[in-house]
């Protein structure tokens, strides 16, 4: 039996993913391929075709842009069964199976959760109020921090505080984004040409999601300073490790996995 997965998005041709899973399905001795596949919104529910879905070669689907937000609607609830935790942030990057029944979730959330390890927060800012946001602000060492979001409109404030009402949110406009560098931890979730004159100075640890182009020049000036970082590419592969492990069902360790995924995708940047 051929076994495969994919991941699905638009555009994907720049995807990372299709070469850090191939080696990690290496060092699991998994015969199995893992492509990318160009799937637009439009087409989402056309490629889940039932008959798809029971193929019991298919270990499980990435989703990337635009289809993290789309796979929560509840035109797919036939198809999948989205977990207490998607529906929260309303994203999820990871569809698996067990038996017949299909799951999608966010690993994106448990790939937050990864880096930040042990840390206790106190004083958390975040560049962005999408979909990243929400799976940052889902992560548990941000459930005691007083949290402070810089976007450019106030269109997403009300949901996101409905999501997390447990959390202590507080909105700020962009042009106040000088003062996201005074926290314990920034997070940025948004592209590098909106905040590549952002100064640094007092930063003690960066969680940059955005790795293309790459290096990001908030992630350089960090890492320049000495100071901690965690890049796109930290993420995406910390992200992929959980995703390994639902789709395959392999148990390995993570922390090795992570590092090998890690070296191959900066080893396709270049």
């Amino acid at each position: 039996m051929s076994r495969y997965a994919a991941v699905l998005g638009s555009p994907i041709s720049h995807s990372l993913s299709p070469a850090i899973h191939t080696r990690a399905y290496k060092l699991l001795s998994l015969d199995a391929q893992y492509s990318a596949i160009e799937v637009q919104k439009s087409d989402l529910k056309t490629f889940l075709s039932p008959e798809r879905l029971r193929d019991p070669g298919c270990l499980g689907f990435s989703l990337t842009m635009p289809l993290k937000e789309e796979i929560c609607r509840e035109e797919f609830s036939g198809l999948i069964a989205v977990d207490k935790l998607s529906n929260r942030i309303q994203s999820a990057n990871t569809l698996y199976r067990t038996g017949n029944q299909w799951t999608a979730t966010s690993t994106d959330v448990l790939g937050f959760e990864y880096l930040l390890g042990s840390r206790k927060l106190s004083q958390v800012s975040v560049l962005g109020a999408g979909g990243t946001t929400r799976a940052a602000l889902a992560a548990n060492q941000l459930r005691d921090a007083e949290i402070t979001i810089f976007r450019r409109n106030a269109s997403r404030d009300v949901s996101l505080v409905k999501s997390f009402p447990e959390l202590s949110i507080n909105f700020r406009d962009w042009q106040d984004l000088e003062a996201a560098t005074g926290s314990e931890l920034l997070i940025n979730t948004v592209p590098d040409a909106a905040i590549k004159d952002l100064q640094l100075n007092s930063l003690p640890l960066l969680v940059d999601a955005i790795y293309a182009p790459w290096e990001p020049s908030i992630t350089k000036h960090q890492r320049a300073s000495g100071r901690e970082v965690y890049s796109g590419i930290d993420l995406l592969c910390a992200q992929a490790i959980f995703q390994i492990s639902l789709m395959t069902k392999l148990h390995f360790d993570k922390e090795h996995m992570f590092q090998e995924l890690r070296a191959e995708a900066l080893a396709n940047l270049k």
